[in-house]
């Protein structure tokens, strides 16, 4: 009977205990503004000797960060010359691990490969700024 009376006080006790607690998730919280979401990095990998994902549509000001999972360098080069007669863009050498990031600012198909392995294609579109 003593088991029985402290099992109900112990009960009693904590109910309480919890209402002088503060609520950890109070019912009025989905009512609070949400942080802000940050948006997602954009990344494409170098894995089994491709680019994954093969094509990425991303829109003007887009900056797409390029990571080497591979375990032997690769290049992230545009197939497109620029004026300069260079590549618009190039990562140059990208070892095991390594990361690279390219801004998009104009908008179009920007095709780019490996230089060192030139059957790695992939290709990125951006799209234009959405009009207000």
């Amino acid at each position: 009977m003593k088991r029985f009376v402290l099992s109900i006080a112990a009960t009693v006790l904590a109910a309480g205990l919890c209402t002088l607690l503060p609520e950890q998730n109070p019912a009025g919280a989905a009512d609070s503004p949400a942080p802000a979401a940050s948006a997602a990095p954009i990344v494409v990998h170098a894995k089994d000797f491709a680019y994954k994902p093969l094509e990425l549509t991303v829109a003007v000001g887009t900056t797409v960060t390029f990571v080497n999972d591979d375990d032997t360098s690769h290049t992230v080069t545009a197939v497109t010359m620029g004026d300069d007669k260079k590549p618009l863009f190039d990562s140059g050498n990208l070892d095991k691990g390594q990361k690279w990031s390219f801004t998009f600012k104009k908008p179009g198909t920007y095709q780019y490969l490996c230089m060192y392995h030139a059957f790695m294609k992939a290709q990125i579109v951006v799209t234009p700024p959405a009009s207000k």
